[in-house]
């Protein structure tokens, strides 16, 4: 569901509580030996007590001089991933044919949780608004956009802040479904790797994951659980422990699907079989995942609608001279079944003696 509201004051406010005109108050605002000294120290007191910001963007529009969309992303963490791909993909469908183009920023590189230095950014740089990447929940510059009056959008989290708009998936009730129908297939035993403790989609998924267990009766091992931060080669070197031994989980849940081809391989080296004695299971749906052996069964998030949506919304508040409302929209998983995941095997395990069923994927 959306939600929509106004976040900060503008010149009619302004206006309004001084009895002069819009024009006027922005005139005072831009050139201080403007009007009267009375008029100067009406417009002043009443935008130091409304907290107004000005809008250095509001002025570059005026001038035509807008034509960029700042898409700001952990260029250590995002670049070259498929799900920043395919949200890049979704934002440049939306631009083709306007004045608008898109230009990458590294957050780190940039230095945007000093707020002089995004300050600095909205004076010099031709940017008409900002989309925000996965950030993370520390992180301070979505704020420092805000409080400057810049168009900006987060994708793929909430960030708990009401004045900031976002466009996310539902990354919880993804991970219920996938739990739910881990133990529609029988398990009882159910292994979670988690993904990165500063992202909000990981902690996310992981309460799907328990609230589901819980709600079944079901127990959640420690040992069962590990920290895979979204790396394939973490997965694999945990799910090297995890699965070793007869006492095992019979399904393991990967937060996403990098983590579950480190399952899957990890299993092959163990001389396991996936599905007959370990169901993996991911989420994502990345490219790949269909192809892969086994294909695996994932939940689907359209990575390319988040993009859509949030480069709409920023075309639509840059179409509005008025200070611009709060977007706040979660977009559906959808569950993928496909043969990663089947009943848990009540036997013992077979051993892989085939150099070529031993084989890592690839």
């Amino acid at each position: 569901m959306a939600r929509r509201s106004t976040i900060r004051a503008t010149l009619r406010d302004i206006a309004d509580a001084t009895g002069v005109s819009a024009m006027t108050a922005s005139r005072v605002l831009r050139d201080g030996g403007f009007g009267t000294e009375a008029t100067r120290k009406r417009v002043l007191a009443a935008a130091k007590r409304l907290n107004y910001q000005p809008n250095f963007i509001a002025r570059q529009l005026k001038a035509n001089r807008v034509y960029q969309l700042g898409v700001i992303v952990s260029f250590e963490g995002l670049l070259g991933r498929y799900y920043l791909g395919q949200i890049l993909q979704g934002i440049q469908q939306v631009l083709t044919g306007t004045n608008y183009h898109v230009v990458l920023l590294d957050n780190i590189a940039e230095g945007f949780d000093d707020q002089q230095k995004c300050v600095n950014f909205c004076r010099e740089r031709h940017v008409g608004g900002l989309i925000a990447v996965a950030p993370k929940m520390d992180e301070r510059f979505p704020r420092n956009f805000i409080n400057l009056g810049m168009p900006f959008i987060v994708v793929g989290g909430s960030l708990k802040h009401r004045a900031i708009s976002y466009v996310d998936v539902d990354n919880y009730g993804g991970a219920c479904a996938m739990t739910e129908h881990l133990i529609q297939l029988g398990h009882r035993k159910i292994g979670f790797l988690k993904g990165r403790s500063d992202l909000h989609d990981a902690l996310r998924r992981e309460l799907g994951f328990r609230k589901t267990m819980a709600r079944h009766g079901l127990p959640v091992e420690d040992r069962w659980v590990a920290q895979g931060d979204y790396e394939g080669r973490k997965a694999f070197r945990v799910s090297m422990e995890l699965l070793s031994g007869s006492h095992r989980p019979s399904a393991i849940f990967a937060a996403n699907d990098r983590m579950a081809y480190g399952v899957i391989d990890a299993a092959r080296v163990l001389g396991l079989r996936v599905p007959e004695d370990v169901s993996v299971t991911g989420f994502d749906d990345i490219e790949g995942s269909a192809e892969f052996v086994p294909a695996l069964t994932t939940i689907a998030q359209p990575m390319a609608d988040l993009g859509r949506v949030a480069a709409r919304h920023l075309l639509e508040v840059l179409s509005k001279s008025d200070s611009p409302s709060i977007l706040h929209q979660k977009l559906h998983t959808r569950l993928i079944i496909r043969s990663s995941a089947a009943q848990p095997n009540q036997g013992c395990p077979s051993p892989l003696t085939s150099a070529k069923q031993n084989k890592l994927s690839k």
